[in-house]
């Protein structure tokens, strides 16, 4: 008894195009994305190119040294709650 119906459209309603970014050096390598559209690049932000900076071997180190100690240190937090739980549940 149900008939396939569709409802007119809102003379409100719009559809909003999300274009995909592309990054900054992309850009200035002329890396296109997958649509040519002329209105990619049309960015109400400024360049951001001058605020990067390339990561050097040190920084990547020192990043995998402290994701260590954050993972040892998380580690140790879930056994004390696991230890902690079986403690209460015993007595």
């Amino acid at each position: 008894m149900h008939a396939d119906r569709h409802q007119p459209f809102d003379d409100d309603s719009r559809v909003i195009k999300f274009r995909p970014r592309a990054s900054a050096s992309r850009r200035l390598q002329g890396w296109n994305t997958a649509t040519d559209d002329p209105d990619l690049d049309d960015s109400p932000v400024a360049d951001l190119t001058k605020y990067e900076i390339q990561e050097s071997n040190e920084d990547y180190r020192h990043r995998m040294f402290v994701n260590a100690i954050a993972l040892a240190f998380t580690t140790v937090l879930i056994l004390a709650g696991v230890w902690l739980a079986n403690m209460m549940a015993h007595t």
